[in-house]
């Protein structure tokens, strides 16, 4: 995982330095081999910066924020092309045929070939980094169509870049984003194709801009108006304009912006916490009452949901009147649309019976608040006039019941094709990568014991090679993804429709609602809801994701208040586990600190074992194994105790025990013995 940045004002400016330094600074946690920063100015001149370290150590040492300039792009780096040098850090500026710089976050997988393309054309490569390739890529084509003009306009040399993208792009193998410059096109390009990239365009103190990262949260941490960008797209930007082109066809378009639901608030790192998986598992208590909130259907609900259920059509009108807000971005004109909300008639009509039969629900405004997905505009509308507050209460609650009449529906239709898988030959697949298929394993484990129900956890080389060719009509696969976005799993679904068209059903569970597994290639979906994790290692989508599967596991036999005294006990347990364990742990850490191998050994609850080796793998670059109890003595257990490595201290150590051994050894020994030994000694 790497992380690409740009943001672009209208002239030179002299905070975008400390603009640079803040955006690079957000994605700290997608890489720390290296950080580059590439300055354009409004005369043509490019500034380039880049160095080993992290974006808090680099944007130091390089001075980066006391940089000036109209538009910028950055990147930090995760190595995998190329080793952790200067010359392999981004972004790359490239002067070979014509002048253009620029960066990537992804992998280019035919590296090799293109830097011998490059070579045999004229390019002088200097670095093993993929981001280098796919720059001068563009910069080859990029000079073909620019020669073909003759004093070409801005706008033709537009028009010859996203051409000569669109090129390149078609002879790059990978999944990338990037943002790509020249110094005489005011704007910046960017990429997304198989990778995260989101845009947004706002106005700050150096006005208005428009900013494109591989992180969400620095877009929202400047604005919360969005770009919206889907797989294949490109997007050229200026301070205040942008358009979208198809990296395949010649196709462009200026899509409406979009208002973010999401809070800063509640993805950025909070004061309390060191480091962003830190808070994203304490947050996985609250995130087990965001499942019980929407699976779990509560009698104290019934009376307002009932109101609502009477009231069908009406509520289906204003949650299309709320929704029209997100579209809307100028002050006075969302004013005017929630006064338009506030005197429907068929709201304050159903605001009367809620006053009469549910009043207790309208007393626990003041202490509860806002609580769905829409909080955040909900604030703000309550900003124009506080004493709404109950009036926005309802609006609140009628957003949750739509979600939760959703999820209990889909969740009693995938309860009810467990109960029949198990009187049928219907077989059912669980197919995941890596954490999500660990969770996979899990709940595998949860149906077989709970509800005596036969689930295949399975990857997907493993359900490729096993099991799709074999498919039955009726059967079901279940993909599990925390970003709906898996590319080996969208592969799976792809193929499984083609090959069986709608004979296989395919459901998912997800944590990214609006990805393109569950709105493209699922016929329904079941979302963990435990917000964005910003953190590399999955941690909260994990403990989310085995919850929902034990939840559905218990209510093939349990009734909803049973499964939420269950439910309740784990989430108690595990508070007061992150609350006391602190101590515990911290001595487990330095007794395991440094260790060359471990084996996390795990007994049914294998998926745990493979999981915890996962997060030790990734968070401290330790080898270690997760294997199941009985199949660890065939084999493994054999190289215990072997191929142990030693420090340079503990080799020294030992040296020097074996020599005083051996002198002592020789010590009554006659004069040739003890020459001998010497002689070894000094040849050891």
């Amino acid at each position: 995982m790497c992380g690409v940045v740009s943001i672009i004002y209208e002239k030179d400016n002299k905070q975008i330095g400390n603009e640079a330094v803040s955006l690079l600074k957000k994605l700290e946690y997608r890489g720390y081999d290296s950080t580059g920063a590439s300055f354009f100015k409004e005369n043509g001149e490019i500034l380039l910066m880049k160095k080993v370290g992290s974006p808090t150590k680099v944007t130091q040492e390089l001075e980066i924020g006391k940089h000036i300039g109209q538009k910028f792009i950055g990147q930090v780096r995760w190595a995998t092309y190329g080793a952790v040098t200067n010359e392999n850090a981004q972004p790359h500026e490239v002067n070979c045929k014509i002048h253009i710089a620029g960066a990537h976050n992804g992998n280019i997988s035919n590296t090799d070939s293109l830097k011998l393309f490059l070579r045999e054309n004229g390019h002088k490569v200097l670095s093993d980094n993929d981001g280098e390739m796919l720059v001068h890529m563009v910069e080859h084509f990029y000079a073909i169509e620019f020669h073909k003009l003759k004093n070409p306009s801005v706008e033709e040399k537009k028009k010859a870049f996203i051409r000569a993208i669109r090129t390149a792009q078609s002879k790059v193998i990978g999944s990338y984003a990037s943002c790509i410059a020249a110094p005489d096109i005011p704007g910046v390009f960017a990429m997304k194709s198989g990778s995260s990239l989101y845009a947004g365009k706002g106005h700050d103190a150096n006005g208005d801009f428009i900013v494109v990262s591989s992180d969400l949260t620095s877009v929202l941490g400047k604005t919360r108006f969005l770009i919206p960008l889907s797989e294949g797209d490109g997007l050229y930007f200026t301070h205040n304009e942008y358009k979208i082109f198809s990296l395949k066809e010649e196709k462009e378009w200026v899509p409406s912006l979009t208002r973010s639901r999401l809070n800063i608030a509640d993805i950025a790192l909070q004061p309390r916490y060191s480091y962003f998986m830190e808070q994203e598992i304490a947050s996985s208590p609250s995130n087990l009452d965001t499942l019980l909130k929407y699976y779990i259907e509560e009698e104290q609900e019934r009376e307002l949901y009932d109101i609502f259920e009477k009231n069908y059509q009406a509520c289906r009108g204003l949650l299309y009147d709320i929704v029209k807000l997100y579209d809307i971005f100028d002050s006075t004109a969302i004013k005017a649309h929630y006064d338009t909300i506030l005197n429907n008639p068929d709201f304050i009509a159903m605001y009367k019976v809620v006053e009469k039969k549910a009043p207790h629900i309208l007393k626990a405004a003041e202490s509860t608040g806002f609580s769905s997905e829409d909080s955040q505009l909900l604030n703000e509308l309550l900003s124009f006039d506080v004493a709404q507050l109950k009036r926005l209460f309802v609006l609140d609650m009628l957003i949750i019941w739509k979600k939760k009449r959703t999820i209990v529906t889909y969740k009693k239709r995938v309860v009810e094709i467990f109960k029949a898988a198990k009187s049928s030959t219907n077989r059912i697949y669980m197919v995941a990568s890596g954490t999500s298929y660990h969770a996979a394993l899990i709940g595998g484990y949860f149906f077989n014991s709970v509800a005596g129900v036969a689930i295949i956890p399975s990857n997907p080389g493993q359900f490729r090679s096993n099991f799709i060719d074999s498919l039955a009509a009726n059967d079901i696969v279940i993909g599990i993804s925390q970003s709906g976005e898996t590319k080996d799993l969208v592969d799976i679904f792809n193929d499984i429709r083609a090959r069986y068209e709608n004979g296989v059903k395919i459901f998912s569970i997800v944590n990214n609602e609006n990805s393109t597994i569950p709105q493209e290639k699922s016929d329904f979906y079941l979302p963990i809801m435990c917000g964005p994790e910003i953190a590399v290692a999955a941690t909260k989508s994990f403990i989310s994701q085995v919850a929902l599967l034990y939840l559905l596991a218990l209510a093939t036999k349990l009734t909803d208040d049973e499964i939420k005294l269950k439910l309740a006990k784990i989430r108690s347990v595990m508070k007061f586990t992150l609350e006391s364990i602190e101590m515990s742990i911290t001595d487990v850490v330095l007794r395991l600190f440094l260790k060359p191998s471990m084996h996390i050994l795990g007994t049914s609850l294998i998926g745990i074992a493979k999981e915890g080796a996962l997060k030790i793998r990734e968070v401290v670059l330790n080898h270690t194994e997760g294997y199941d109890s009985a199949e660890f003595k065939h084999g493994p257990n054999t190289i215990l105790g072997k191929n142990t490595l030693f420090s340079f201290s503990e080799l020294e150590e030992m040296h020097n025990g074996f020599v005083d051994f051996m002198l002592e050894l020789t010590a009554n020994k006659n004069d040739a013995e003890k020459a001998a030994a010497k002689s070894f000694l000094e040849h050891l």
